[in-house]
């Protein structure tokens, strides 16, 4: 059986018929780009009728977008008999743009002429297509916040600048921009309000940047700019203009909070060419600002080793909170006068399995910068409570109240005495079992509800204690008019007053004013029995330190020193 003797030869009329019915538009045009041919989906396409079209040059669909390159790809593909596929970027008769995909070859045609090369071209309007593609990238690559590029897209970005710096002896650098006290904001105003800031901050940034630069957010309230082809004194510049467009308040209706944050630099020249370092040693950068309280820092590999550590210690603290791996120790506070126990200060420790033994000094700041030091306070005032319960049950008796430290970042909020006065309730326990120690700068800042909050705090009941004094800036004039009750002086006045007149000298002054006030000095870091024949001379009323007691558990402090009357001096 022969299959081509049954085919049935389609009539050329029906092929007519089908090619322009087509929903593609179909052109023939000669090697001069003239058009010979062209179906009825040409007109529906570009509003030109066919009788427009025949015998003109394709030159009239052109729009001037396209690229040369792509015409010379064109024509020398064609021009070796190969078929070419690709896109144009035409003009429609309104002055529309359109981007076409076509398909175009040579036609062998026997009938023509030698001199004579015709195309064939598919060609297919796929504007609609692009424009869904682009908008489905744009949502791909932007922060649908802050209508920034994403963190995907600046990656992608810093990828070719660092394969142009390798090619090239032009520098870039990566600014890292992390907002501070954000959490802050979203927790007090709420994540409506969190989110108006992160626009406006957004928009400051961007007013700053230069054209060279491309700022991205990288999610929450962490923003990263790519400053291309650059030197340092443009990075340095552009950090200070960072700073200045942080000066003015962001209004959010009813609240302006200030807009402040982190900035940290790295420089392609320092750091190396994937784009997992240059992140990295930005971050750094910015947590060196942040830890240190600076406007801005350049990435060097000595700050590494040390912020590496505070970012551990950041990420492990609310592990810790949260596995009990914090632990107190009571130290004695001595009645110098008559020898008796006047109280006992407890004391945070924490011992990592990986990091060691960590001191408040080190992980206190951390905390606050990490905006968790309410969490840790409120640790502080259950474990306290708690002890003081039992100590209770096991039938001692507390001579003096518990001294613990509270931090001025945590009292700069509002409602902060509230919300400790109900925890103290629910443990029921009274305030007037403590005693809190703050640094000097807490009683002569301006900021938050500090200074309501310590009123409220002496109304309930509680000591007010001047922790660390000498080491600030505050006099005590200043402090006069503070509802304050003891003042701690620091222990380096304390250990050189053996051998040091002047500071002897200045401890006794210190003394003298602060009895003027009616406030109790307690010494702190006394070491030897000379120490302690010095302050009773100059009418110091307590004192603690190793003389006395290094930092106990509660069960030793418990056996040693509560039932205690008398202290051997």
């Amino acid at each position: 059986m022969n299959l081509s003797e049954d085919l049935v030869p389609v009539p050329p009329e029906l092929l007519s018929v089908a090619v322009e019915q087509c929903a593609e538009t179909i052109m023939v045009a000669d090697h001069e780009g003239t058009i010979v041919y062209v179906n009825s989906q040409f007109e529906k396409v570009t509003g030109y009728s066919t009788d427009y079209a025949i015998g003109r040059n394709l030159d009239f669909l052109q729009s001037g977008k396209t690229s040369p390159e792509t015409f010379d790809e064109l024509w020398a593909t064609l021009a070796n008999g190969e078929p070419w596929e690709g896109e144009f970027i035409n003009r429609r008769k309104d002055g529309s743009e359109y981007i076409e995909h076509s398909r175009i070859s040579p036609v062998e045609w026997e009938s023509g002429s030698a001199n004579k090369q015709y195309y064939l071209a598919i060609k297919k309007d796929v504007t609609a297509k692009k424009a869904c593609e682009e908008k489905l990238s744009k949502l791909a690559y932007t922060d649908a916040l802050t209508g920034l590029p994403n963190r995907a897209h600046f990656l992608l970005e810093l990828e070719k600048a660092i394969e142009t710096s390798k090619q090239s002896d032009r520098q870039f650098a990566v600014i890292y921009i992390d907002l501070n006290r954000f959490k802050e904001i979203n927790d007090t105003l709420g994540h409506d309000a969190g989110d108006k800031f992160l626009v406006q901050a957004a928009m400051r940034f961007a007013s700053v940047v230069a054209d060279n630069a491309l700022l991205s957010r990288l999610g929450g309230d962490e923003f990263v700019i790519l400053l291309r082809d650059t030197s340092v004194a443009e990075a340095e510049m552009t950090a200070h203009r960072l700073r200045t467009a942080m000066v003015a308040p962001i209004d959010l209706g009813e609240q302006a909070p200030i807009l402040s944050a982190s900035i940290g630099v790295a420089f392609s020249q320092t750091t190396g060419t994937s784009t997992g370092t240059m992140l990295k040693q930005a971050d750094i950068a910015m947590y060196h600002s942040k830890y240190n309280n600076l406007d801005f820092s350049f990435y060097t590999t000595e700050m590494e080793d040390v912020v590496v550590r505070k970012v551990q210690i950041a990420d492990k603290l609310t592990t810790a909170i949260e596995e009990g791996s914090l632990r107190l120790e009571y130290q004695p506070i001595v009645d110098l006068q008559s020898n008796e126990l006047a109280g006992v200060e407890a004391l945070m420790r924490w011992e990592d399995q990986q990091l060691g033994p960590i001191s408040p000094a080190e992980f206190v700041p951390i905390a606050e910068f990490q905006n968790i030091i309410v969490e840790i306070s409120n640790w502080l005032l259950k474990e306290t409570a708690c002890q003081y319960h039992q100590w209770v049950a096991e039938g001692f008796a507390l001579s003096g109240r518990i001294a613990i430290n509270l931090s001025e970042r945590e009292l700069a909020k509002p409602n902060r005495v509230t919300e400790i006065l109900s925890l103290l309730e629910s443990l029921e326990v009274s305030p007037e079992i403590y005693e809190i120690e703050l640094t000097e700068t807490a009683f002569i800042s301006e900021a938050g509800h500090t200074q309501a909050n310590l009123d409220a705090l002496a109304q309930a009941g509680m000591v007010i204690t001047i922790d660390d004094f000498g080491t600030g800036h505050s006099a005590l004039w200043q402090l006069r008019t503070q509802k304050l009750d003891k003042l701690k002086i620091d222990q380096s006045f304390v250990q050189k007053m053996e051998a040091d007149q002047a500071t002897r000298d200045i401890v006794e002054a210190i003394t003298a004013m602060a009895n003027l006030l009616d406030l109790k000095v307690i010494a702190e870091g006394v070491e030897n029995l000379c120490q302690v024949e010095l302050l009773n001379d100059i009418k110091c009323s307590y004192a603690q330190g190793y003389h006395f007691a290094k930092p106990l558990t509660a069960k030793t402090f418990a056996s040693d020193w509560l039932g205690k009357a008398q202290v051997a001096a």
